[in-house]
Order: C-alpha cells, then structure tokens, then sequence
C-alpha cells in the first residue's frame, strides 16, 4: 500500500469546511503490522478508508500493489477481496438471517461458486473460533463478543492480503479484546499485511512493527515503537500518551533505578527489572 500527496476535504466551500487529511504521503510493505494512533478527529478513519477505495482521491494517489485506485476502469472487487476493512464496532453490520449467510456475503458478492463459498464460511468461522454448527444461529441470538468475531469472519472469508481493522477492541471485556488481539496476530503470523487503528498504545506497541502517528490531518510522524515512544513530549504535546508501563520505567528510574528507555510492553518491565534485581524473567 502506498499513499502520495493525499488530501481530503469535508464539505468544501460550506462554513463547515474541514481539512480530514492534508498532504499525506507513507507506504507500508507486505507482510508490516502498522499501527495507527492519533486524537479523535486527527484523520485515522478517513485515511483507512481510502486504503479499501471507499473514499476516491480527488488529491493525491493512492495504490494497491501498484494500481491506482482513483484511476477509471478499476477493478474495485478485485481490490476489495484483497484488501479487507474491519469497521469500529462491525457487529452492528450484521444483517442477516444466518451467520452462514452472514460471512458468505463477501465471498458471494466475488461470484465465487457455490462449494467455494461454503469452505470459506467454514474456514472462517474457524479462525474466529466459532463451530461451524453456528452457521445455523441468527447473528442476533449471539453475544457481543461472538457477534464480533462473525463480523470479522466475514472479512476474513474473502482471505485479504491486507487486512485493516478500526478499533477493533472497542468496547470489549479483556477475554474479547484479547481474544481478538490474538487473531490479528495470528493472521499476520501467516504473512498478511495488518493495519490496526487503535487508541491503545499498549497494544500498538506490543504488535506493530511500525507506528503512523496521525494529528490534524498530517502524518506527524512514524516509526517503530521505540522510535514514537521515546518521543513522550512530542506525543503528549498533540494528546497522545506512552504506554502506561513506558510512563512507570520513567518514574523507576527517577527513584533510581538504571532501567533502559525503551519499555513499552509487560514483557519488556518484567525482563528489565529482573536484570535490574539479579533475577530472571519467566520463560
């Protein structure tokens, strides 16, 4: 995925006129997990959005293994199927009346044949975790947390290359969110490109191997995560925080420990206060 010179404006020439996305270049490599982080209104969904074609650039570009996507003639389907968009709360999108029918919809929308559609379903209902059986259940009978995993099951069924997903935590108890967390990391585990809008710097910094740090429509900055988060005035100057463990090592350290400055994750504390104490940390 690569994006030139992008910019998008709401309501043009109203006294509501807003400047979503001003200017923004970046290109993400296969196979990357990339988080994006940013303040509310900072632009994250509007960029996601043109990365799956729901948004035609009327400035700038914007390219899918090479095709222009605001090009005439192409072949958005194709772009679709490879390029899958998990919406913030996507349980909400559930329509049908079966949870078959319900992950089957992509799928059928590419005009794949009928057995093809059908072992799509049931490979996708199996990376979300769900027995096949429940291909059966109203999408509406289900929990939150199950409802959430048909949604991205049915991503899922059209096997994107490139997966993007906004928030796909939001509003989920910590075995969801975890839960969930989890299957990102394993579809990236087998070589997708993952993009991941989140206001959790935790997690960003536990997965992602690069870091898109949006404000005011502008790509403010980008790097790994020991590269943004070291950069914890910066980040707190445009309402943005450290992970909270990042923010502990600090306040360690001004105690007098001799803690190193990149500490982002509950993996990276408990293995540098063991160095620190003389012990060892958990295999």
């Amino acid at each position: 995925v690569e994006i030139k010179h992008l910019t998008h404006i709401y309501m043009p020439g109203s006294p509501f006129e807003t400047k979503a996305l001003d200017d923004v270049s970046l290109k993400i490599e296969d196979g990357e997990f990339i988080g994006v982080i940013g303040h509310t209104g900072s632009g994250k969904s509007t960029l996601i959005a043109y990365m799956d074609a729901l948004e035609r650039a009327k400035e700038g570009h914007v390219f899918v293994n090479g095709v222009d996507l605001g090009a005439s003639g192409v072949n958005l389907t194709q772009i679709r199927r490879e390029v899958g968009l998990v919406f913030q709360y996507p349980e909400y999108q559930l329509f049908e009346e079966t949870v078959g029918q319900d992950v089957a919809f992509g799928p059928k929308n590419l005009g794949l044949p009928e057995a093809e559609i059908a072992a799509s379903v049931k490979r996708a209902l199996a990376l979300v975790g769900l027995d096949e059986r429940i291909a059966q259940a109203s999408p509406f009978a289900l929990s939150g947390g199950q409802k959430r995993r048909v949604a991205i099951a049915g991503v899922l069924a059209m096997e994107p290359n490139v997966l993007i997903l906004d928030e796909p935590t939001a509003g989920l108890d910590p075995y969801g969110r975890d839960y969930i967390l989890n299957l990102v990391k394993t579809w990236h585990d087998k070589g997708r490109t993952i993009i991941m809008v989140s206001h959790s710097m935790e997690d960003v910094a536990r997965l992602a191997d690069r870091i898109f740090v949006m404000n005011h429509g502008k790509l403010e900055m980008q790097g790994t995560p020991d590269e943004i988060f070291s950069k914890e005035e910066h980040l707190r100057a445009i309402g943005l925080d450290v992970p909270q463990v990042t923010s502990l090592a600090g306040r360690l350290n001004a105690l007098g420990f001799d803690l190193p400055g990149n500490i982002h994750t509950m993996d990276d504390m408990e293995k540098a206060l063991c160095a620190a104490l003389g012990g060892e940390a958990r295999a």
